[in-house]
């Protein structure tokens, strides 16, 4: 089901008790094993990499990504409800963000909005529907009891200014400006596993995925369809002939 996009939050009907913000230390322990689905991964990437809370948000063709390429929530897998665990503030927020009818609840994406704020000013930002389906589906996948560690969301243009000072790989319209992007990982989830899921997903076109091993995090967005490992970008995406998602080395210079 395709939703219209800026209308997502607009206009919907209240739902009591849709969401429950704890303060820090309010996580609890994590005890179920985990057993993932075997996922084909796609090829082998190169060690270039970044340090933590940057992204590289760059297109097939190696230019930044436009704030344009918002696009209509695709309602994924997920029961509409996630568990997120924020690692700047120590908030654990849990939020029924949708019904199972594909409405949005508007005071859940205030909750929402409050929850990804900047962790250098505080400003917030509405976050794109379909960024939830996809952190929503994620959980899905590898367990409702293990909440989704956030590590970078939305970013103001002070603090993106700020690493893109430290880093060069920053990039300039960086999608976390516009609420679009998450840096995520799973307690007790093979990043690899994550990073698996996240690309099966691009079958559905959700967005890109960069996947950064040695700083413990996955990049997800709902930008256009790309995949990156680090600071190289060796890897382009492509359709094939059925419609399918496929992933190709850049070849190093």
């Amino acid at each position: 089901m395709i939703f219209a996009p800026g209308l997502v939050f607009a206009g919907m009907p209240a739902a009591p008790e849709l969401f429950q913000l704890n303060r820090p230390g309010a996580m609890g322990a994590l005890t179920n094993s985990y057993s993932p689905a075997p996922v084909s991964p796609p090829a082998q990437y190169g060690a270039n990499l970044e340090e933590p809370g940057t992204d590289s948000d760059f297109d097939e063709d190696g230019e930044e990504q436009d704030d344009d390429a918002a696009k209509r929530p695709v309602r994924l897998d997920g029961d509409g409800k996630v568990t997120i665990y924020n690692s700047k503030t120590g908030e654990t927020l849990s939020v029924r963000y949708r019904d199972e009818a594909g409405n949005y609840f508007p005071e859940a994406a205030e909750r929402v909005k409050h929850f990804f704020r900047c962790r250098l000013t505080n400003e917030e930002h509405d976050i794109a529907p379909g960024l939830l389906e996809i952190l929503d589906s994620l959980q899905h996948t590898f367990g409702e009891d293990r909440p989704i560690t956030l590590l970078s969301g939305y970013r103001s243009p002070e603090l993106n200014a700020a690493l893109r000072r430290r880093s060069s790989s920053v990039a300039k319209k960086s999608l976390h400006m516009s609420g679009m992007a998450a840096d995520i990982r799973i307690t007790g989830v093979p990043l690899t596993a994550l990073r698996n899921a996240a690309y099966a997903l691009q079958a559905l076109n959700t967005g890109g995925v960069g996947y950064y091993p040695a700083n413990g995090f996955v990049h997800v967005d709902t930008g256009s369809v790309r995949c990156w490992s680090g600071k190289a970008k060796i890897i382009k995406h492509r359709r094939t002939q059925h419609g399918r998602a496929a992933h190709n080395r850049r070849p190093r210079k």
